[in-house]
């Protein structure tokens, strides 16, 4: 089963998320493109709960920001097609190395701790190469 990417923008960049979907599937990862316009409407609980339910069925996230929205720098900025190339290659290495820990973990707060660690790991890492 491929790999899932929720792939989040506002309207105004619904260009740009559709080319950084076509690319990521073209990696061979399947994408669930989403419009985080509407769900700002909402606030606290009720956005929370929402875009929890449209992430539920993917395992990672992209969100597509230009200087129409805003910018993160905690996270690995992909500025490019060439940059979703590496994303998808470490998307997928990490997801393997995630699988084989968590086969070797038995409780629910080692499992917590095994995709904290691997999240930071990947981000890092990424980070690095772009």
């Amino acid at each position: 089963m491929p790999i899932k990417v929720f792939i989040s923008h506002k309207g105004t960049d619904c260009d740009l998320a559709e080319r950084v979907a076509r690319r990521v599937r073209s990696n061979g990862m399947d994408t669930y493109p989403d419009t985080i316009d509407d769900a700002l409407t909402k606030d606290g609980p009720d956005l929370e709960d929402l875009l929890l339910d449209r992430m539920s069925s993917c395992q990672q996230l992209i969100a597509v920001v230009s200087l129409q929205t805003s910018y993160l720098t905690k996270w690995p900025a992909l500025h490019s097609d060439r940059d979703l190339d590496p994303y998808c290659q470490y998307s997928k290495s990490a997801s393997i190395r995630v699988a084989r820990k968590m086969g070797e973990v038995f409780t629910e707060e080692r499992r917590v701790m095994v995709r904290n660690s691997d999240a930071q790991e990947f981000h890092l890492q990424l980070k690095d190469v772009l």
